[in-house]
C-alpha cells in the first residue's frame, strides 16, 4: 500500500532536475496600499474602573449585582461590558480604551432601588483611573430589616450569588492564547503572531487579480485562515507579485486537463514588450499549515503551495481548476485553502487559462519547469528559455489590487534581557511584519538557563493597543 501511495506522489511530484521548492513534492504547491499603516498615534486600552454598590446610608456593599458598562470610545467603537459584583460589592474592569461611559447597576430581588445613584456617567481619558460607588436601596417591606440580614439570622432572604467582580474592557479577539517558548541557547527561531489574535474589525478580505485573461476576484479568508491571509497579504503589499508568472499549470496524475495554476515564484521585467528578466520572488520565514477540512481544495479556491513539509509554505500559491478536495484534502498532508473565486466571470477567467494556454517543458533561473503554461499557438512558440519570448506568450498576474483590509493589526516587540532579542519582520525583510524573530545568545559560563519576559504590543487598524506578554526560556 505504502508503495502504491509512494508512486502516485511521484507522479504528482513531476520531480524536476534541480528542485525548486514548489517543484519537488506532490501539488508541487509551495501589494495594494500598505496593510501595516505607519503608527502615528497609539490609543492604549490602560483606562480603570474600580466601583462597588452599598446600601444607602451604609457601608455594606451587596453581592451578585450585574453592573452594565455600556458608551463609545474615542475611537467610534461601542462597547458593552457586563461584571457581576463580588462578595463584598466590589466591581472592577480594566482595559478601557478612552471614551463616554455609561455605568449601570441592576435591583436584585428583595431589595429596593434606593434613592442614591443607580448609574453613572463617565469620561475615561488614557490611563486613567477611576472609582465608582453606586448605591441601593434596603430589603423590601415584606422582608426583615437589613441589620438582621447583616447578622446572619435567617431573615427569608438569600444574598445575590456573588460574581467574580472583574472583567476585562477591550481586546483582540483571541485565537489561542500566547504562551511562553523554550528555546535553546546561540539559536535564531521565529513565531507568527498572526496565529494569536485578530483585530475586532475583521472581515473577509477582497482582492483582485489583474492577469492576462482578464480580472479574478477573490475573497480571501481572513478569519478562518489568518496565517496563509496574513502571510499572502505582505507579500502583496510588498508588490512581490507585480508581474508575477503563473510557472505551473498541471494535471496532478502527471497527464490529463489541467487541474490547478500556480504562481507565486518568479516574476517578469515590467517594460518593454519582450521578457529580458526573471526574478526570484524573496520569500518570508515559511508558516505553518493551516489545511482545514472545512476548506476545501474546490474549484476555485486559492491555496498556499508548499513542499512535503507541512509548514514550508512561503509565497508560492495555486488556484485549483478543477475540485481537488480529495487529492489536496488528506488528512496530515491537506493544502491549506485561504480564499475563493468571488464570482461566476472570474472563475471563467481563471479557467480559461486551460484552454487558452499549453504546458510545456521550461528552465527558469535554473529551475526545471515540466508544466509551464505558454500560449497556445503562439509564433514563434516559447522556447525552454523563455527569456526574449513575447511577455504575451506567457501567463501572468500583472497586479493584485484590492481594498485594505478592514481588520488587520501591527506589532511592536521589546525583550527585557539581553540575552535574548525579540525583532519584530518588515515587508523588505527576510521574515514578515507578523513574524517575531528570537535571538538567543549563548549562555555564560555556569549559567544553565535563562528567562526573558517579552512584552507585545497589537496596534489594530484603529491605532487601539493592548499589550500581551510571554517568557521565553533558554536552555
Amino acid at each position: 500500500m505504502f508503495k502504491i501511495i509512494s508512486k502516485v506522489f511521484d507522479r504528482l511530484l513531476n520531480k524536476p532536475k534541480k528542485a525548486t521548492r514548489l517543484q519537488s513534492f506532490r501539488p508541487e504547491l509551495e501589494s495594494f496600499e500598505e496593510r501595516i499603516t505607519p503608527v502615528t498615534s497609539i490609543i492604549y486600552a490602560n483606562g480603570l474602573l474600580n466601583g462597588s454598590v452599598i446600601v444607602d446610608g451604609g457601608t455594606k456593599g451587596v453581592s451578585g449585582v450585574n453592573i452594565g458598562i455600556t458608551g463609545e470610545t474615542t475611537t467610534g467603537r461601542a462597547v458593552n461590558y457586563s461584571i457581576v459584583t463580588n462578595a463584598n460589592g466590589n466591581f472592577s474592569i480594566n482595559q478601557l480604551l478612552p471614551g463616554s461611559y455609561t455605568v449601570t447597576r441592576s435591583t436584585p430581588a428583595g431589595f429596593l432601588s434606593g434613592s442614591t445613584a443607580t448609574s453613572a456617567q463617565l469620561n475615561i481619558v488614557e490611563g486613567q483611573s477611576i472609582s465608582q460607588t453606586l448605591g441601593l436601596g434596603g430589603l423590601t417591606p415584606a422582608k426583615v430589616s437589613l441589620n438582621l440580614w447583616a447578622s446572619g439570622v435567617n431573615s427569608g432572604i438569600t444574598a445575590p450569588t456573588a460574581g467574580s467582580g472583574t472583567a476585562i474592557g477591550f481586546t483582540m479577539t483571541q485565537l489561542k492564547p500566547l504562551t511562553n517558548q523554550t528555546v535553546a541557547a546561540n539559536s535564531t527561531t521565529y513565531l507568527n503572531l498572526a496565529s494569536f489574535n485578530l483585530s475586532p474589525d475583521t472581515t473577509n478580505t477582497t482582492i483582485t487579480f489583474n492577469t492576462s485573461k482578464g480580472a479574478i476576484d477573490v475573497t480571501l479568508l481572513d478569519s478562518d485562515a489568518p496565517i496563509s491571509v496574513t502571510n499572502y497579504l505582505s507579500y502583496i503589499q510588498n508588490s512581490a507579485y507585480t508581474n508575477d508568472l503563473f510557472h505551473r499549470m498541471a494535471n496532478l496524475s502527471g497527464s490529463g486537463a489541467p487541474q490547478i495554476l500556480q504562481g507565486g515564484q518568479f516574476t517578469t521585467n515590467s517594460t518593454g514588450p519582450n521578457v529580458s528578466i526573471f526574478t526570484n520572488v524573496a520569500t518570508y520565514q515559511p508558516i505553518a499549515n493551516e489545511f482545514d477540512a472545512s476548506r476545501p481544495n474546490s474549484i476555485g479556491s486559492l491555496a498556499m503551495a508548499r513542499t512535503s513539509d507541512l509548514n514550508s509554505a512561503t509565497s508560492q500559491f495555486y488556484f485549483n481548476l478543477t475540485d481537488n478536495t480529495s487529492s489536496l484534502g488528506q488528512t496530515g498532508n491537506g493544502y491549506a485553502v485561504f480564499g475563493n473565486v468571488a464570482n461566476a466571470t472570474s472563475l471563467t477567467n481563471l479557467q480559461s487559462f486551460a484552454t487558452s494556454y499549453t504546458a510545456q517543458a521550461a528552465t527558469i533561473n535554473s529551475n526545471v519547469l515540466a508544466t509551464m503554461p505558454a500560449l497556445t499557438g503562439a509564433t514563434p512558440a516559447v522556447p525552454n528559455d523563455p527569456i526574449g519570448t513575447l511577455t504575451s506568450n506567457l501567463a501572468i498576474t500583472n497586479t493584485i489590487t484590492g481594498a485594505t483590509p478592514t481588520g488587520f493589526l501591527n506589532y511592536l516587540v521589546s525583550s527585557d534581557n539581553p540575552l535574548v532579542i525579540a525583532t519584530i519582520g518588515s515587508l523588505s525583510g527576510t521574515f514578515s511584519p507578523s513574524q517575531i524573530q528570537i535571538v538567543a545568545s549563548p549562555l555564560p559560563t555556569g549559567v544553565t538557563s535563562a528567562t526573558a519576559t517579552i512584552t507585545v504590543t497589537l496596534i489594530d487598524n484603529r491605532n487601539e493597543a493592548v499589550i500581551q506578554t510571554f517568557k521565553v526560556t533558554v536552555q
